[in-house]
């Protein structure tokens, strides 16, 4: 506790190490994380430093993961946990100083997995492009069969009973004008409406009959009719409800304007064959049902192609993104060495005292592994400002509390620790403003769970909110626990007042009830006698 009021002391320390050997003595200085490196290139911009080209290339297997992330949630599959981040950086793979069969440099990590990752994405994305043609193909077969049923069925029933309302609706004249109705031939009931039929999404039928109205000046006639199965948007993969249409018209100019209006709309049309020539369209019907099948079939086996590579993505993805942020990491800090002296990298930065010794044997074991000649020097120079950096070391009792003072500004270099103050003071103070027997008692029972689950939770997906809620596990119990003693020192449970002490005053005849305003309550003992 009493390293914890003052932080660590530090020293300034330079490095001189081989290039060969720099990204393995950095991937170990990293694991001990008692280092802060300062940068001596601060007139290089981030273009123009010696390893700008190896943090690109993470960069660039960064967005391959990402995507292979987003394909993997399209599943709704879990990635595979990698463990904890200790085993992780102290795998056998990933430590310098292992055999030739399991040590790779970073060079060769990244070579290895660029190839890896190059020809998954590939073959994702090939997939996915498959898929989107597939899709496509499958929807306008499902649409047109929609449309060959909807249109059908409305020359069958819809058709002949506007006709027969038409003829019986007209103005009916008395004398001569009725034979002479009947003698006339009227060429215009044998007139043929041309027509366009398609699919819209429903959402958009108001406004597209709205629009063919304006356009058209109402001469047309439109009619719908929903489609009850929703159809795949082949780029988002969301299901959107669409509408078989149906539009009659007598004008090539209004021709011309209905195909400009469903361009407009992205309504897909289609064209239809006679509709009284039954055998043809009962043909079509059945061709286009068997060529659904076949592609549904086909549509189906790519879905399950796809599903079985994120199923194989998903058991590495969280692991190999690790490995990405820790190559990308080492590389950031090399941009900080300069290079005083060809094959040769000289950095300097903050060390913990205590681990000076650990951090020159890290250096010198990176070398002494690749059987490098040149040696590794760790020496002190002076002070570049006067102010080292703070650090803290805390454990997993006191890294809630270290963490809540952070958040108000972090104490300068040795500076008195406002944290081992806050350890004590502010659950007591959250107590006596929270006090409640009754609503402390809850959050004393959170924290204890989260206690109880601590190892469950150290190795769990938990999200923002539960990661923030498990590192306080130990701040929530405590506030719950003076939350309840100051409950019961004010006597209140769930805001209700509770007699668990009894009273020491008393007013006379206050059991018959026969108390008067301006009585005063006497006290039923002596004060500081065994009473009272």
């Amino acid at each position: 506790m009493s390293r914890w009021f003052r932080s660590e002391p530090m020293e300034y320390i330079s490095f001189i190490v081989n290039e060969d050997a720099a990204h393995d003595c950095l991937a170990d200085l990293g694991k001990m994380g008692v280092i802060q490196f300062t940068d001596l290139n601060p007139d290089l911009t981030p273009f123009q430093r010696r390893y700008v080209s190896y943090v690109k290339r993470c960069d660039e297997l960064e967005r391959k993961l990402r995507y292979f992330s987003n394909e993997i949630d399209k599943f709704e599959l879990d990635l595979v946990s990698a463990g904890t981040i200790d085993n992780f950086v102290n795998s056998p793979s990933l430590v310098s100083g292992t055999t030739d069969a399991t040590k790779r440099s970073g060079a060769q990590l990244l070579e290895s997995m660029e190839a890896e990752l190059e020809q998954y994405e590939g073959q994702l994305r090939e997939l996915n492009n498959y898929s989107e043609k597939l899709t496509k193909e499958y929807n306008e077969k499902v649409e047109l069969q929609e449309v060959l049923e909807k249109a059908r069925r409305f020359f069958m029933t819809d058709a002949p009973r506007l006709a027969v309302s038409e003829l019986t609706s007209g103005p009916r004249d008395t004398g001569n004008s009725a034979g002479l109705l009947e003698s006339e031939i009227r060429p215009d009931l044998d007139m043929r409406f041309s027509s366009i039929t398609g699919v819209v999404a429903t959402e958009e039928k108001v406004r597209f009959e709205r629009m063919v109205f304006r356009a058209t000046r109402g001469n047309c006639y439109i009619r719908f009719a929903p489609i009850k199965q929703p159809i795949t948007d082949p780029e988002t993969g969301a299901m959107i409800e669409k509408s078989v249409f149906i539009i009659f018209y007598k004008s090539e100019s209004i021709e011309t304007k209905l195909k400009k209006i469903c361009d407009a709309f992205s309504a897909h049309r289609y064209s239809l064959p006679d509709m009284d020539d039954s055998p043809s369209v009962d043909k079509m019907l059945t061709e286009n049902a068997q060529e659904l099948v076949d592609s549904r079939t086909v549509l189906l086996k790519n879905q399950d192609t796809r599903y079985r590579l994120c199923q194989l993505l998903a058991k590495h993805t969280e692991r190999w993104t690790w490995i990405v942020l820790r190559e990308k990491a080492v590389y950031h800090s090399l941009n900080m060495f300069k290079a005083d002296v060809s094959g040769m990298l000289r950095g300097e930065g903050w060390v913990v005292s205590d681990c000076l010794d650990a951090v020159r044997d890290a250096v010198e074991r990176a070398h002494s592994n690749m059987d490098l000649t040149m040696p590794s020097l760790v020496d002190h120079v002076p002070q570049p400002w006067p102010t080292p950096p703070t650090h803290f070391s805390t454990n997993k009792f006191t890294y809630g509390y270290q963490e809540f003072v952070n958040t108000y500004g972090i104490p300068r270099y040795r500076e008195a620790n406002p944290a081992l103050f806050t350890a004590a003071t502010f659950p007591f103070l959250f107590g006596v403003m929270y006090g409640d027997i009754g609503h402390g008692l809850f959050l004393f029972l959170s924290g204890l769970y989260l206690l109880w689950n601590e190892k469950a939770n150290d190795n769990a997906k938990l999200g923002e909110m539960g990661e923030g809620m498990h590192s306080g596990r130990y701040m929530i119990t405590m506030m719950g626990f003076f939350a309840v003693y100051a409950g019961m020192m004010y006597n209140d449970c769930f805001s209700l007042g509770i007699n668990f002490f009894g009273s020491r005053f008393q007013f006379e005849g206050q059991d018959e009830g026969e108390v008067e305003e301006g009585d005063v309550a006497a006290q039923t003992g002596e004060y500081g006698s065994a009473e009272s």
